[in-house]
C-alpha cells in the first residue's frame, strides 16, 4: 500500500510538473534593425495561434512601431503548442549587434510587457503587401532585461562589436534590403523656381565616384549635372548615426568605408513665416551613441524616419546648398517632395536585384548568442525560417529569388546564391 501511495504521489508530481511545463510563457526579446520590423511583426503573427498584440504609441496598426509585443502559442516546430511572448523593440543594426553580443558588462533594454490589454491580430493581403489588422495601441509598461536577438543589416564582422569581449553570433541571413539614394526636396518656400534648384532638381543618377565624394565633405553641384554653371551650388550629405545598418551599408557599397569617418550635415529650421524651412546646414553636431562619443560632422540622424522629414521640407532660397541622403526602400518612398536616384545608372527594382545589376543592397541576419536554448531557440528559428520564406517579401527581396550574392557588404556582386539551399543557421 504504502509503495502504491508513494507511485501515486510521484505520478500527480510528474503530472503537475508537465502541465505547469506546458503552461509556462517563453518571452522571445528582440532589438536591432528597423528596415525588417515589418516583416519581422508579420512573421510572428504567421507563426502564432491565436495571436494577440499591443504596442506603444498612437500609430493605427502594429507594422512601423518602435516597440511592441506580441502573444499566442507556436504552431509549429519542436516546441509546437507552446505559449510564448514576443517583446519587440527596434533602434538599429550595430546596436542590435552590441546588445546581443557584449559580453561585459551584459547590455539590457526596456521592453513592453503583457501587462495592459492586448487584442488579436491578424494578417490579410499578400506576403508581398500584408495588412494588419486589430491589436491595440496601449502598451506602457515596461520591464527591463537582455535582449535574446538582434535583426541586423550586417554581418557582425562588418560592425565594430567583434573580437575580444563579444560572443560570436549565429547567423541566419533571412533577406534582402535593398537601399537608395534619394535626393532632398528642391523647392524653396517662396515657390520660386531659381536656376540652382532647376540643376538639382534635374538630378537623376548617384555614381560610386561621387558617393564617396560626398561622404568625404561634399561636392559642387556641377559635377552631377555636367554644367560648369553649378560649380558655385554645394551638394552635401545628410545621414543616419552610428547605430545605423543604412549608414554602413551606404559607406561600404561605393567603397567610401563601412567605419570611416564622413562629413555629414544637419539642418537649421526656421520659425515664423519660415516654419519647416530650412534656413541653415552645418556639420553634424558631436554625438554620443552606442555609448561612444563622436566628433562633429561624423553622426547622424537617429532613424529613418528623421531623415526623411528632412529631405522633404522646402529650403531657403538664400541658400546655395542641397543635399542628398541615403534611405532603405521603405522610408524612400516616403520622401514625396525630394526623388529616388538610380545608382550607376541602375534603377532599383526586384528584378535589377535579382539579377545583379543592381548592387546598392545588404542582407538581413537574425543572430543570437550559441548558447540560447529550449522553447526560446526553437521559436527563434521558425521565425528566422518564416522571415526567409515568405515574409521578407513585404519589405525586400526573398533569398530564394535572388541570381547572384556577395559575402560582405559592398563586396562584388556574383554570379550563384550562397544562401538559399544553404539556409542552415552559421556561426
Amino acid at each position: 500500500m504504502k509503495t502504491f501511495k508513494v507511485l501515486a504521489a510521484s505520478m500527480l508530481a510528474l503530472s503537475v510538473a508537465t502541465l505547469a511545463s506546458a503552461s509556462a510563457v517563453t518571452q522571445i526579446r528582440i532589438t536591432g534593425s528597423t528596415a525588417f520590423r515589418k516583416a519581422t511583426h508579420a512573421a510572428i503573427i504567421n507563426i502564432l495561434n491565436s495571436p494577440t498584440a499591443a504596442w506603444s504609441g498612437t500609430a493605427s496598426n502594429v507594422s512601423g512601431v518602435s516597440s511592441a509585443v506580441f502573444a499566442g502559442t507556436l504552431k509549429s516546430g519542436p516546441s509546437a503548442g507552446q505559449s510564448v511572448v514576443f517583446q519587440v523593440t527596434w533602434a538599429g543594426s550595430t546596436g542590435g549587434i552590441q546588445t546581443v553580443a557584449q559580453q561585459s558588462p551584459v547590455l539590457t533594454k526596456a521592453w513592453l510587457t503583457t501587462a495592459n490589454t492586448m487584442s488579436s491580430i491578424s494578417l490579410s493581403g499578400t506576403s508581398v503587401s500584408p495588412t494588419f489588422n486589430g491589436g491595440t495601441a496601449n502598451a506602457t509598461i515596461t520591464e527591463t532585461q537582455p535582449a535574446d536577438v538582434a535583426m541586423s543589416d550586417t554581418f557582425q564582422g562588418s560592425s565594430i562589436f567583434t573580437g575580444a569581449g563579444y560572443a560570436t553570433l549565429v547567423d541566419s541571413v533571412v533577406g534582402v534590403v535593398p537601399f537608395r539614394w534619394v535626393r532632398s526636396n528642391a523647392a524653396t518656400n517662396n515657390g520660386l523656381t531659381t536656376s540652382s534648384n532647376s540643376s538639382f532638381a534635374s538630378i537623376t543618377n548617384m555614381t560610386t565616384l561621387n558617393a564617396i565624394n560626398l561622404l568625404n565633405g561634399g561636392l559642387p553641384l556641377s559635377q552631377f549635372t555636367g554644367n560648369p554653371a553649378d560649380s558655385g551650388i554645394a551638394v552635401e550629405v545628410m545621414g543616419r548615426d552610428e547605430d545605423s545598418g543604412t549608414r554602413l551599408v551606404s559607406f561600404a557599397e561605393p567603397g567610401f568605408g563601412p567605419q570611416s569617418t564622413p562629413l555629414q550635415y544637419e539642418t537649421t529650421v526656421g520659425t515664423g513665416t519660415l516654419a519647416n524651412v530650412i534656413t541653415a546646414l552645418n556639420p553634424f553636431h558631436a554625438n554620443t551613441v552606442l555609448g561612444i562619443s563622436f566628433p562633429i560632422g561624423h553622426s547622424g540622424y537617429s532613424g529613418g524616419g528623421a531623415l526623411v522629414t528632412e529631405l522633404n521640407r522646402a529650403i531657403d532660397p538664400s541658400l546655395s546648398t542641397f543635399t542628398i541622403g541615403y534611405l532603405g526602400r521603405s522610408d524612400a518612398l516616403t520622401v514625396t517632395n525630394g526623388a529616388s536616384l538610380t545608382y550607376n545608372g541602375v534603377a532599383e527594382t526586384s528584378a535589377n536585384i535579382q539579377n545583379g545589376t543592381y548592387t546598392f543592397w545588404s542582407y538581413e541576419h537574425l543572430m543570437y548568442k550559441s548558447s540560447l536554448s529550449g522553447v526560446t531557440k526553437n521559436a527563434s528559428d521558425l521565425l528566422a525560417t518564416q522571415i526567409h520564406d515568405a515574409d521578407a517579401a513585404s519589405v525586400g527581396e526573398l533569398i530564394s529569388n535572388m541570381q547572384v550574392g556577395r559575402t560582405v557588404e559592398g563586396g562584388p556582386v556574383t554570379f550563384g546564391n550562397p544562401f538559399c539551399a544553404g539556409f542552415a543557421l552559421t556561426t
